[in-house]
């Protein structure tokens, strides 16, 4: 009986290897080195409701960078959707919502500044991002 369970657990385990891995998922807290090379942390990752129910998953995370360096914070969402997408289309949504927040500021009082960036799928399954033009046009 040892003898035939050893092969086919092998076989088991080698064909569950061969198949492609599944996205993992994103959770809160966790850190993660971008492709443009900086790294973040992930402050939560949500289903969420908007606009007359359409349902999107919000990705907030930190960021080091500055609303006002437009082109890097700008690469930077949009690596965090790339990451973010594999998630997005595995729970079936049309839209995504990346949430870059600056990193808090202040001793007692603190503050911070967020900027959220909506991508939305086509009827062609390709992905855009709502307003980039607008976004970088802003000075």
């Amino acid at each position: 009986m040892t003898r035939c369970l050893l092969p086919a657990l092998v076989l088991g385990l080698a064909l569950g290897l061969a198949r492609p891995a599944a996205a993992a998922p994103l959770y809160a807290e966790e850190t993660l080195k971008l492709p443009c090379g900086h790294a973040i942390k992930v402050l939560s990752v949500s289903r969420i409701e908007y606009s007359k129910g359409v349902l999107a998953l919000l990705v907030r995370y930190q960021t080091k960078l500055s609303p006002e360096q437009r082109k890097a914070l700008s690469d930077e969402v949009d690596d965090v959707f790339k990451i973010a997408q594999k998630q997005v289309e595995h729970d079936g949504f049309h839209e995504a919502i990346i949430s870059s927040n600056e990193v808090l500021h202040g001793i007692l009082l603190t503050s911070n500044r967020t900027l959220n960036f909506i991508f939305e799928r086509g009827s062609d399954g390709t992905w855009t991002r709502i307003g980039r033009s607008e976004f970088m046009a802003v000075q």
